[in-house]
């Protein structure tokens, strides 16, 4: 049983400084957890305290059926993969992968077994011989994780892993460990993985679900679909997706029974009724209005704007347009957007049964 448990979990620092304010998440037996958020949003901090590493400064930390407040990190069964891969730089791959079986005093038959079936999971049976200086910085980091992979921990924690390693690099391995998961669940191993990340690329393609973090509080544990699809508040939404979510200021205003999105006095927005229904409460008052950029989309009777930059992304372009002094983001695919020049007039329609509403105030998604 490995489930991990934070019961109003908190940090505080000496000068006062609290980091995390007291965070409640359960973790199921063998999910894959990514924690995502900015720099500063004490998404390490919280893997630091699972790990040992930081002490619990109030609250309840639970592994499996344990409290593990005042257990030292070797007795927690966790086992960690650090940013810098933390390799002993005299030891080949096998020495360091069977370092912490041999302190554990495990008998060399069960060490041999187990760094050769991590090796051969991850791919680097033939690097075992080969020194740290002598491999590639993916080679390294797998085998940091086939280090963990051997000890047969409760828990795996990773710390930023593929931080330092080129897009290509980083992509490969975010499969392997990907895969890793789930062959080790396949096998009836303890697979239950936290990871941490502030690339939303690698927390949307690894998490099966995904906690996103700011300022130590979290703000959605969700799926990555429900993520970007129904964002709870207006954080959420401008932090998850690639471009990011086009998010304005805006007034509520009724006509003809319909809910209006005024952005400014030239250009507003017809809601559909049901969402409309939905924030009816809200005319007369400012809001926040949220439009990802492939619900954006150049039609003859749409409204007028002028394209301001595009990027040219091979499969597809972000285009840049400038509506009565608003700036927005549309994504289209390269076949549909070939008309798209920089400095054109087009018109473009916004499809407003995907739009997010969010109260003014508390940021909170009103149109779900």
């Amino acid at each position: 049983m490995a489930k991990v448990h934070l019961k109003k979990l908190e940090k505080i620092y000496p000068n006062g400084f609290k980091a995390v304010h007291g965070i409640e998440l359960e973790i199921k037996d063998g999910e894959f957890m990514v924690f995502v958020g900015p720099s500063g949003c004490a998404k390490s901090t919280i893997l630091r305290m699972v790990a040992g590493l930081e002490e619990v400064s109030g609250g309840e930390l639970w592994i499996g059926d344990r409290i593990v407040n005042n257990i030292a990190p070797k007795n927690r069964e966790v086992a960690m993969v650090f940013q810098n891969y933390a390799l002993y730089p005299h030891m080949t791959a096998y020495e360091n992968m069977a370092f912490g079986l041999k302190l554990k005093k495990t008998s060399k038959k069960e060490i041999d077994n187990r760094v050769r079936q991590a090796a051969e999971k991850l791919e680097i049976s033939s690097l075992l011989e080969r020194k740290p200086k002598e491999m590639s910085g993916g080679q390294r980091q797998r085998v940091a994780v086939g280090r963990t992979i051997v000890r047969k921990p409760e828990v795996f924690l990773f710390d930023e892993p593929l931080s330092n390693l080129d897009a290509k690099l980083r992509v490969s391995m975010r499969l392997k460990i990907t895969q890793l998961h789930k062959q080790l669940k396949e096998e009836g191993q303890a697979a239950t993985m936290i990871y941490v990340t502030h690339d939303q690329v690698e927390a949307m393609t690894m998490g099966d679900r995904i906690c996103v973090l700011d300022s130590g509080k979290i703000m959605q544990v969700d799926t990555p679909l429900n993520l970007y699809i129904r964002p709870k508040n207006k954080f959420v939404a401008g932090f998850i997706g690639s471009p990011a979510m086009n998010i304005k200021k805006a007034t509520l205003k009724e006509k003809n029974g319909y809910v209006i999105v005024e952005i400014t006095k030239d250009f507003s927005l017809k809601l559909p009724y049901d969402k409309g229904d939905k924030v009816r409460k809200y005319i007369g008052k400012k809001i926040w209005f949220g439009m990802r950029p492939e619900n954006i989309s150049i039609k003859n009777n749409g409204i007028p704007g002028e394209v301001t930059v595009v990027e040219e992304m091979g499969n597809e372009q972000y285009i840049h347009i400038l509506i009565s002094g608003e700036k927005f983001t549309a994504r289209s695919s390269s076949e549909n957007a070939l008309l798209a020049r920089h400095g054109g007039k087009y018109n473009f329609i916004f499809d407003m049964k995907k739009c997010h509403i969010f109260d003014f105030e508390s940021e909170k998604n009103i149109s779900l």
